[in-house]
């Protein structure tokens, strides 16, 4: 089981990960770059097992707690992961999948800036709302 600094410390290296493919993804060139690829890759896998970890590390014990407003913070919290988890997936398919057009590209970068964003917010929410119910 990972420990409170452990996610926070899997919180910074998402959040750095997302600052530098914001980046990179702005850049049409780059969309079949094997280092740009394999930091996706590496994106899209720390995403997923904070995720997984998440749920056994962290909300499984604040949905059982007594004070309802722990409880009801963390489902939302944790419900919000199911809208999170299909968004990632349907972009890393399409990131794979996608011709190099500039129309393509602008979308694909729209999806990204939105991934991202989205992404940041759960982190901040995480590091902020969060992480200070299990302290």
């Amino acid at each position: 089981m990972y420990s409170l600094d452990e996610l926070k410390q899997q919180n910074l290296e998402i959040s750095q990960l997302c600052d530098v493919l914001s980046v990179l993804m702005d850049t049409p060139s780059l969309r079949n770059n094997p280092y740009v690829n394999e930091l996706l890759a590496r994106f899209r896998d720390k995403v997923w097992m904070h995720l997984v970890f998440e749920d056994n590390a962290v909300y499984a014990g604040l949905l059982k707690s007594d004070n309802q407003v722990t409880a009801d913070t963390a489902k939302a919290f944790h419900d919000s992961a199911v809208a999170i988890k299909h968004r990632f997936t349907t972009f890393i398919k399409q990131w794979r999948t996608a011709a190099e057009t500039n129309e393509e590209h602008e979308t694909h970068c729209k999806d990204c800036r939105e991934i991202f964003a989205m992404i940041r917010d759960r982190i901040d929410y995480e590091n902020n709302e969060i992480f200070p119910l299990i302290s």
